[in-house]
């Protein structure tokens, strides 16, 4: 069973209670981390204490591959639901769990507990994620990357919540930041927070200023210096701005996910200029709006790049993040390779 949109909250507060166990999978850690512990109370009301979740990790499974049919089917000791969580950092035992899932699919009354994977991306082939997908007891949830849009309202949410205000171009400053892992999300939100007295001091405002002091990334090089001057063909700059972020507290995959959202937010922009749309009026259309600040770069990018070229630096940049995904592959000279290129062609065209 594949449970998607906004069949996924409502799962979470309250899951079926015909389905044995839940596969959390995606790029996002944090998501898969925050909706395992949701799943995991919404299951076991004592799950912070010491007879909550039973954790199992994919390397317990290659020491003892009986050990998760065993949890699955053992009663518990002091009566309720018992959980079992478990956390796969690779799929060798994706066969033997594979085998486990079908078996309680086909006798769901044998078991006794409620299962939780808690996994990274998993492709299609996946044995684990097919299988989890194909069972009628068994259901999987893909955990993906919060969008810009949707970082900017969880970020606003939650300051309200503490009744701390935080501007418009603030947000727009900050969103792109800290897109793109939730546990980041909530660390810097809690940060700040803490930077801002939980809102305790009436009328204060979160500025640009106070995220260049205390946000991860806000300091000396953020990520729209990268895309900006890459874009713009500005190649030396580029360059010595990524590797000064990469010295920083950056690192390839970000500033490749926030190249890759600003290369779409150009697409976007583009086709409705090829639709007939001035310049002006495709940008005031795009969802968050364009920070004002780069606004007059973003309008000069869309003159210098074709959208067939977009199409195709992006295509590239999803080539790019498989590559980045590779065990021991050297992520700051394969990102680099990347922001030359951009960088090359945009100079020639500008």
């Amino acid at each position: 069973m594949n449970i998607t949109g906004s069949r996924i909250t409502s799962f979470l507060s309250s899951p079926h209670h015909d389905i044995i166990g839940i596969l959390l999978y995606g790029p996002d850690r944090g998501l898969v981390k925050e909706r395992g512990k949701v799943l995991a109370k919404a299951y076991s009301l004592n799950v912070d204490d010491i007879f909550g979740p039973t954790v199992l990790t994919s390397d317990d499974l290659i020491m003892d591959p009986g050990k998760l049919d065993d949890e699955i089917s053992a009663l518990s000791m002091f009566g309720g639901t018992r959980v079992i969580r478990l956390r796969l950092d690779h799929e060798r035992s994706g066969v033997a769990i594979s085998k486990i899932i079908k078996k309680y699919d086909s006798n769901p009354k044998m078991a006794e507990a409620r299962l939780i994977v808690e996994a990274g991306e998993l492709t299609k082939r996946s044995v684990i994620r097919k299988t989890f997908e194909a069972s009628a007891r068994f259901g999987s949830i893909a955990c993906y990357n919060l969008s810009t849009s949707d970082v900017v309202s969880l970020i606003k949410s939650r300051f309200d919540d503490l009744s701390i205000n935080i501007g418009k171009n603030a947000l727009q400053y900050w969103a792109p930041l800290i897109e793109g892992d939730l546990a980041l999300i909530n660390s810097e939100v809690e940060k700040m927070a803490v930077y801002m007295g939980y809102g305790e001091k009436k009328g204060r405002n979160i500025t640009i200023e106070d995220i260049k002091k205390v946000a991860a990334g806000g300091q000396d090089i953020t990520i729209p210096d990268v895309i900006m001057n890459t874009m713009s063909g500005n190649l030396l700059e580029a360059d010595s701005f990524f590797y000064r972020g990469i010295k920083g507290k950056l690192n390839s995959a970000i500033i490749l996910r926030g190249l890759q959202n600003y290369l779409v937010r150009l697409i976007q922009a583009k086709t409705h200029i090829n639709n007939g749309e001035s310049p002006e009026s495709a940008i005031s259309a795009l969802r968050p709006p364009i920070f004002y600040m780069h606004k007059s770069t973003f309008l000069n990018h869309l003159k210098i790049w074709p959208l067939s070229t977009l199409h195709k630096a992006l295509s590239q940049s999803l080539i790019v993040e498989q590559n980045l995904k590779t065990a021991g592959a050297p992520q700051e000279a394969i990102m680099g390779r990347l922001l030359i290129a951009l960088s090359s062609y945009s100079k020639r065209r500008s």
